[in-house]
């Protein structure tokens, strides 16, 4: 997997966690998710959903700026011409084994490289309160009981190549 890249997450994946508050692959048409690997486990990679419903969002966006509140569970960003939205606070943790393809516009793998360093800062901003036991609001997924059986399979399959 490629950090910056974004892909399609299995069907299998949100059947085994299916926590109802995972924003899910809606039938293998939910348009991607950026990826970027966990600094501490090789194996462990996080994603974020993008939903192209920007509108919904930008209100969300303009009052916090107004506010002068930092907006890390949200990046709009233009993608292939259209303005989407980053769901950050949405984040969760996946493994390769859960990836089903490359997301791809005209044959290329996508590959966010515009705010990347932004977007990937704001993730980190809220997987640190995630780890603190911060709820950003009550259809949150449970990503850290994901994580804990992610991290379990791994030292599972590690355990039986020795």
């Amino acid at each position: 997997m490629k950090e910056n890249g974004c892909y399609i997450i299995k069907d299998s994946f949100f059947e085994r966690f299916n926590d109802p508050y995972l924003k899910g692959n809606k039938d293998g048409n939910r348009p991607h998710y950026f990826c970027m690997k966990d600094p501490n486990y090789e194996d462990l990679f996080w994603v974020i959903p993008l939903s192209s419903r920007a509108d919904k969002y930008r209100d969300i966006v303009s009052k916090k700026e107004a506010s002068r509140k930092p907006c890390d569970i949200l990046h709009i960003i233009k993608v292939n011409n259209r303005e989407n939205v980053f769901l950050i606070q949405d984040i969760f943790p996946v493994t390769e084994e859960y990836i089903s393809r490359e997301y791809t516009i005209n044959g290329m793998h996508l590959l966010i490289w515009k705010d990347n360093k932004i977007i990937k800062q704001k993730a980190k901003n809220i997987l640190r309160l995630i780890n603190r036991g911060v709820r950003f609001g009550i259809t949150q997924p449970n990503v850290l009981k994901i994580k804990e059986e992610l991290l379990k399979d791994i030292k599972n399959a590690q355990n039986n190549c020795r």
